[in-house]
């Protein structure tokens, strides 16, 4: 009886060294050069693209290779085609994790040591054990076993606790679902007035952006309406005719607001539209003391501002090219040059 369960548990033990998947240590890497190139497969169906994961296989054949099963975090979508000697697994490339299953091989957990980009491809090596060598622990327990059975003995089996698993820590690398970007912008206008500003927006395929500018001289703003409207003619003779003094500043602000669109490549084309001012204010003095202010007509304009131009996104680096108006009278020429945060897409 002693024989018969020394014998049992014997068969049991082996077969607990067997059927058992295992990632090659090491084996995980970048492929240099892949492209997705796989029109069909290219993202998923929130839009996210795809990595390439090519599954090699060791002691696997291709009718265990097809059952295989994948599976990866709760966002993640896969799909799968079989080649000779490995599986191409498109991932969301997002992917923090990879688990790899097979009804009659166990299953195992690989966590990727670092964030995968789309479209790119990476490769690693599925191994199963059932062929393979057990361990030098599980030979000791073999070992004793026989020799109990020789010596007709009661085995005394020594167990070696292991330590608890601890899944590899990945480096976590902030995702933003966007593509967020910051500009600082200078303007020239019709008049050769100059304007300083910044744009911030969102985008990935398409997004939006809001800019804002200035010249700092905001003490009328708001206020043109409540000025004296003339043209520069009249009230350059008034001041003539009267022997009067005069100040003239000018005021530059806009907010505006609108959407981006991606073209081509790293090229997108932003449109939109909100409030401008471009005005010039003349303050008449009549012996040093204020006697009227002017909102110069011909060579000032208040109201809707419209946008329209260009933006690259050359990796980190933004650069971007704007044409500007305030009612189609008064026009600007706008330069940004900024930085662009979170994943490309």
């Amino acid at each position: 009886m002693k024989r018969f369960t020394a014998i049992l548990f014997l068969f049991l033990l082996s077969l607990s060294a067997m059927a058992q998947l295992e990632v090659k240590p090491g084996s995980f890497k970048e492929v240099a050069g892949f492209v997705n190139i796989n029109m069909d497969i290219q993202t998923d169906d929130n839009d996210v693209p795809f990595a390439v994961l090519k599954v090699k296989t060791e002691n696997i054949n291709d009718k265990q290779r097809r059952e295989l099963l994948f599976q990866g975090d709760a966002a993640t979508f896969i799909e799968c085609e079989y080649k000779v000697g490995e599986v191409w697994v498109y991932i969301t490339y997002k992917a923090t994790y990879l688990k790899i299953s097979h009804p009659d091989l166990s299953s195992t957990e690989f966590w990727f040591p670092f964030d995968m980009q789309p479209k790119k491809g990476y490769e690693l090596t599925l191994v199963n054990n059932a062929a393979l060598a057990t361990d030098e622990e599980t030979l000791e327990r073999i070992r004793k076993l026989e020799e109990a059975l020789r010596n007709q003995q009661e085995p005394q089996i020594i167990y070696v606790e292991k330590p608890a698993e601890q899944k590899p820590t990945t480096p976590t690398t902030p995702r933003l679902p966007w593509n967020t970007f910051v500009t600082l912008n200078l303007s020239n206008n019709t008049y050769n007035e100059a304007a300083f500003g910044i744009t911030a927006g969102t985008m990935r395929k398409a997004g939006f952006f809001v800019t804002l500018m200035s010249n700092f001289n905001l003490k009328y703003m708001g206020g043109e309406s409540s000025l004296n409207h003339n043209n520069s003619e009249y009230i350059q003779n008034y001041i003539d005719k009267n022997g009067y003094s005069c100040k003239s500043e000018y005021m530059s602000y806009s907010a505006i607001f609108g959407m981006i669109f991606r073209v081509y490549g790293p090229i997108n084309m932003k449109f939109g539209g909100g409030f401008s001012s471009n005005s010039m204010i003349v303050t008449v003095y009549d012996n040093s003391f204020l006697n009227q202010q002017y909102w110069v007509s011909d060579v000032s304009s208040y109201g809707f501002g419209g946008l329209a131009g260009i933006q690259a996104h050359l990796g980190r680096f933004v650069i971007s090219l704007d044409g500007a108006t305030t009612n189609f009278k008064v026009y600007e020429a706008r330069i940004g040059i900024g930085y662009g945060f979170g994943k490309k897409q």
